[in-house]
């Protein structure tokens, strides 16, 4: 009887040491979903970004100097946190810009992805001719994948993207067209659409468009539009060089005119106009909206002039908040303000410390904080 009663009890233990283990397996893969879906998917449906199967809008920022932080001894990790912590949700960034390399990105993406950040990864930047002494300077220094109707360019730009999309991360191991971080590729920072016809515009991005697809079928494709004097191109004109089955968004940009001195009320109602009608005037192509870049870098001194001045900010912020109100209002999904990252006071010797926010403009960041996205009237 003994003998049997030890037996019985040694089952007894192995039987709960199997549950246990059966529930530490549950938990851990509860736990490895639960890391695996910290970002979910951001989607096409009707028109509309879904995210969590919910229509999604957002409030990013432009953060394209992140890869240079290790240069200028800056945090990267802390200027994705202070975004996070800031009601900024998504950022956006130029993938071979500059002299960053591409195992920043790997880091980039991976403390995105820690931190609940989904980011737009621009694949070339064709801004801005105008610094460039002669056009074939501009392709050959700064836009080489810019010039749309050069066969050698397209064939190379191919190959680029091909390589970011199939790149495996050296920090977390997912290949890039595996990321859930990623929220979308933008062919292009502002391609000179006006140097090229509306056919070689439409064949270009749809070739580009389509080769990204064909890689990936997971992200969602865009294309960043300088928005200077839109308004003067036709609907029609403008539906034959954008209205493509492979735009899965649009992606606008606006600036108040450089030489604009006027910041009065009356000004801030036209700008705040201006942004409503190009929301519509993409809408109207059947894609869901972005209005990827807001700011006043072409006015430095007022972006500098608002960090010490009460009443500049007051003013910066409340025409902010009129421009951002009136995208979201037009039925903007995400608006993206220029830019997030290097701390006033930190000298850094490229002309993007002087367009940017940090936690130490505190007046910015209560606004960012205390923002709500208004419905779409």
């Amino acid at each position: 009887m003994r003998v049997w009663l030890r037996e019985d009890l040694m089952l007894v233990k192995r039987y709960i040491g199997m549950i246990i283990l059966v529930f530490v397996f549950i938990a851990a893969g509860a736990n490895n979903v639960l890391a695996q879906g910290a970002l979910s998917w951001v989607t096409i449906k009707n028109n509309t970004l879904i995210k969590d199967k919910k229509p999604f809008k957002f409030v990013g920022a432009n953060a394209v100097n992140l890869v240079f932080y290790d240069d200028w001894g800056l945090d990267t990790q802390k200027a994705i946190l202070q975004a996070r912590e800031n009601n900024i949700s998504v950022l956006r960034l130029y993938l071979n810009w500059g002299w960053g390399k591409i195992e920043d990105f790997d880091k980039i993406i991976e403390l995105a992805s820690k931190n609940g950040i989904q980011l737009i990864l621009v694949l070339t930047d064709c801004c801005c001719s105008s610094d460039y002494a002669t056009e074939k300077k501009y392709f050959q220094v700064h836009a080489p994948f810019c010039n749309i109707t050069n066969e050698q360019s397209v064939r190379a730009f191919k190959q680029l993207i091909k390589q970011i999309i199939q790149r495996k991360n050296s920090v977390n191991n997912r290949v890039y067209r595996d990321e859930p971080a990623i929220l979308a590729w933008e062919i292009a920072n502002e391609l000179e659409y006006w140097r090229f016809t509306d056919k070689e515009v439409r064949k270009w991005i749809d070739e580009i468009a389509g080769y990204i697809k064909s890689l990936d079928k997971n992200h969602p494709v865009t294309i960043g539009i300088s928005t200077d004097n839109l308004e003067n191109v036709r609907d029609e004109d403008l539906s034959r060089m954008f209205g493509l089955s492979t735009l899965d968004f649009f992606s606008f940009h606006f600036y108040p005119p450089a030489q604009e001195t006027d910041f009065s009320k009356k000004a801030l109602l036209r700008n705040a106009q201006r942004i409503s009608s190009l929301t519509k005037k993409f809408l109207a192509l059947g894609k869901p909206v972005v209005m990827a870049e807001l700011g006043f870098s072409s006015s430095v001194k007022l972006n500098e002039k608002m960090r010490d001045d009460s009443q500049t900010a007051d003013f910066y912020i409340s025409n902010f908040k009129e421009y951002m109100d009136q995208a979201f209002y037009a039925g903007c999904s995400g608006v993206m303000f220029w830019g997030w990252g290097i701390p006033e006071g930190k000298y850094v010797p490229m002309w993007w410390s002087k367009e940017d926010h940090s936690v130490s403009n505190k007046k910015f960041c209560d606004f960012l904080r205390n923002y709500n996205i208004p419905p779409e009237r």
